[in-house]
């Protein structure tokens, strides 16, 4: 295996692809080894964080996070980019708010989950030590950057809002996602579909946990603003067990078939951070 050692700015822009292989389902290249091949990923402010909630710091000056777009259904491409499934939307999404200094623009959105046998677990993010069946991410950039490339390669550069999903009532929100996982079901798959943003992230949230952390995947730069929504949303378990059964994280001719599941990398030492909570005493809307 090719074990290169990027430094710099191209490290963070092109993820040192060369240094070797990442995964989670091998024990060779498991979130466990990333910083071995990947040095940022051993660093002090990493993420994903187990959020205790009676110490996180309560902040009234934050404000609501505010999504800005099209408040119709648009076209998403559906890749499985083999560690999880990407969603880029063909209409422009902007957030702000929530404290952050400039205006985001939205790149787009995966998910992490785990698996049947494991029950509940499967989420990146955990709360008191609590771990969810499904996390999903939507992930923005600095429009101050002139793309996501240059945005990711500055410590300003990356804000995320994550959503949490418990098992309890059908998502009908999440039907036309669904849907189309069959047809990408493996590495390198792509799909279209239907998907109304605002449906899935309200375009006001006031609720929500903010620290500064990092990628939760190679090359796990720390230059990401996060903001985890403090209350999960439903999902039926016809709907999650749809999910952890449809993918895989090879390529449909691989001689070894590997489900993906647990796609998910284990919570990061908090080292000294400050989670911040927001809250307007209202619903999140979710």
């Amino acid at each position: 295996m090719l074990r290169l050692v990027c430094v710099g700015v191209l490290y963070l822009i092109l993820g040192c692809q060369a240094a070797g292989d990442w995964c989670y389902e091998h024990a060779e290249c498991a979130p466990e080894t990333w910083a071995v091949h990947y040095p940022l990923c051993g660093l002090n402010s990493q993420s994903p964080i187990n959020i205790l909630t009676s110490q996180v710091k309560e902040s009234r000056t934050l404000g609501p996070i505010n999504i800005y777009g099209s408040s119709r259904s648009t076209t998403g491409v559906v890749t499985n980019n083999g560690h999880t499934v990407e969603v880029v939307l063909d209409t422009v999404y902007q957030l702000s708010g929530a404290g952050l200094p400039d205006v985001y623009q939205m790149a787009g959105l995966h998910f992490h989950f785990g698996n049947l046998q494991l029950g509940n677990e499967g989420s990146e993010h955990l709360i008191d030590g609590n771990a969810f069946p499904l996390e999903a991410h939507f992930v923005f950039y600095n429009t101050k950057y002139a793309d996501l490339a240059t945005a990711k390669a500055n410590e300003d550069g990356l804000a995320v809002v994550g959503v949490l999903f418990k098992i309890g009532e059908s998502n009908a929100d999440l039907d036309n996602l669904i849907s189309v996982l069959p047809n990408v079901d493996h590495k390198g798959d792509t799909a279209t579909t239907s998907i109304n943003l605002e449906k899935m992230l309200p375009n006001t949230v006031s609720n929500y946990y903010k620290y500064q952390g990092s990628l939760t995947t190679p090359p796990c730069s720390e230059n990401v603003a996060w903001h985890l929504i403090s209350s999960p949303l439903d999902i039926s378990i016809s709907q999650y067990e749809a999910i952890v059964s449809s993918l895989y994280f090879t390529t449909s001719d691989s001689v070894e078939q590997s489900p993906m599941v647990n796609n998910y990398r284990p919570p990061q030492p908090l080292n000294g951070r400050t989670v911040f909570k927001y809250s307007d005493g209202l619903s999140t809307n979710m």
